[in-house]
């Protein structure tokens, strides 16, 4: 069986994925519910409330923020978290219309030798503002477990250094993908955006970043293990929200030796994004 799995149902309203990680079910679980750890892989962020009938607290900062109860806490079994909220525009303000009772269930299993985890995030609304909020959300998922994965096999216990932008724009995401993968923005100079393949990747000043293709879904993420930041990460992002398209950059590394670096990327992919949607 394949190491990633995901499916979207938009008549269930559910996404399902499911991902093989090469570390025992202790060490997941371990990043996924201690707030010291997913901020090493996940949001900028976290406080947790650890058992059932506490709490999970989320942030990437500004709008990008959430809280949600802990109704399943089965150590290195199961996680269920839910929240009650509607959708989300492009840069998380609620949008009107109904609250939708959500939830997130993680489940851990032990399948050959490796640790199978699998989220089912479920209870989306219909309309529209849902129909982009699932899409998504599955393209999120799709790249932050990838994350966790590599995170735990390869970084595990180090701190993150992380530098990201995210903006908004009413170009459509097909527009927007085309200038972030153009000469103006990041070239694939050799290699290809070709899960598991190499490629190098030009930014508009010069840099570059080689390494190893984690994920690309054309129009929505693409994301590269960059060997010069000691296997830290490369990620460009697109999602469709209230007729307008949100777009992020990150750059982040585990090697401390590379934080300057990382962190005076953010003005670069600021003024880059800045130009490229003018």
């Amino acid at each position: 069986m394949a190491d990633t799995i995901a499916a979207t149902d938009k008549k269930t309203r559910t996404f399902d994925m499911a991902i093989d990680i090469d570390a025992s079910p202790e060490a997941v679980w371990h990043a996924l519910t201690d707030a010291g750890e997913l901020v090493r892989w996940f949001p900028l962020e976290a406080r947790v409330r650890p058992g059932a009938g506490g709490s999970m607290f989320w942030s990437w900062g500004e709008n990008w923020a959430g809280e949600m109860r802990i109704e399943g806490w089965e150590p290195q079994r199961r996680l269920l978290l839910t929240e009650s909220r509607q959708a989300f525009d492009a840069v998380g303000r609620p949008l009107p219309g109904d609250r939708q009772a959500m939830a997130m269930e993680f489940t851990l299993e032990t399948q050959a030798g490796k640790t199978r985890l699998r989220l089912v995030h479920s209870g989306f609304g219909s309309g529209e503002n849902w129909d982009d909020e699932l899409d998504s959300t599955g393209a999120g998922w799709q790249h932050e477990l990838r994350s966790l994965r590599h995170y735990v096999q390869r970084h595990r216990g180090h701190d993150r250094h992380a530098a990201f932008v995210h903006v908004t724009t009413p170009l459509t995401a097909h527009v927007v993908w085309s200038r972030l993968l153009s000469p103006q923005g990041f070239v694939v100079i050799t290699g290809a955006l070709v899960e598991g393949q190499p490629c190098v990747i030009r930014a508009p000043n010069g840099e570059q970043f080689a390494g190893i293709t984690q994920l690309y879904e054309p129009e929505w993420d693409a994301a590269v293990v960059v060997d010069d930041l000691d296997g830290g990460l490369l990620r460009l992002s697109t999602w469709r929200a209230a007729g307008q398209t949100g777009v992020q950059i990150w750059l982040a590394t585990w090697n401390p030796a590379h934080a300057q670096k990382v962190h005076a990327f953010r003005d670069r992919a600021t003024a880059m994004l800045d130009r490229l949607l003018a």
